[in-house]
């Protein structure tokens, strides 16, 4: 566990941090294109809990603000909305940050799809979206799909913060 990805603090990863919101966001940007929204999870709150996981040395709540506000710009929702989902579930994994990193992948990546229960619960009393039959099943198998996702992305960004790492 001593990685030295443990041993980097955050101010010197800015830059890779920042790189990785953006390109979540981008990410976002072409699954709601492609009206694949209601199945894929947020890949900028997905980015946002594992870096928030993996520094302890912020809180990364401004950051949830910042990226939730992004997000009702990209969802045309009212500003601020996805501002505060973000934000409490980034608190939610806060508190319970220490454990989460200790636990092996496949055990976050459960602990992941209940945080995105928890957004998709919070998504639906917020904003109260009309589903049919054939959305209803898609918008509630949505933490499903992050138990999948979370090992490729936090392999992913685990590689590429073990190269800044390095140099």
């Amino acid at each position: 566990m001593s990685t030295k990805l443990f041993n980097l603090k955050s101010s010197q990863a800015r830059w890779m941090i920042l790189f990785s919101y953006l390109i979540a966001l981008a990410l976002d940007t072409v699954a709601l294109l492609g009206h694949s929204s209601p199945i894929v999870p947020p890949l900028t709150l997905f980015v946002l809990l594992y870096w928030c996981a993996h520094f302890l040395d912020r809180t990364h709540l401004f950051s949830a603000f910042i990226l939730g506000l992004l997000a009702d710009t990209l969802y045309q929702t009212t500003l601020g909305s996805h501002a505060l989902l973000f934000i409490i579930i980034t608190f939610l994994m806060l508190r319970h940050r220490l454990r989460f990193k200790t636990y092996p992948v496949w055990q976050q990546a459960f602990f992941i799809s209940l945080y995105m229960l928890a957004y998709q619960l919070l998504n639906y009393l917020f904003f109260n979206p009309v589903l049919n039959s054939n959305d209803f099943v898609q918008y509630w198998s949505m933490p499903a799909i992050s138990i999948l996702l979370w090992p490729m992305l936090s392999y992913g960004l685990k590689q590429i913060s073990h190269t800044t790492a390095n140099d």
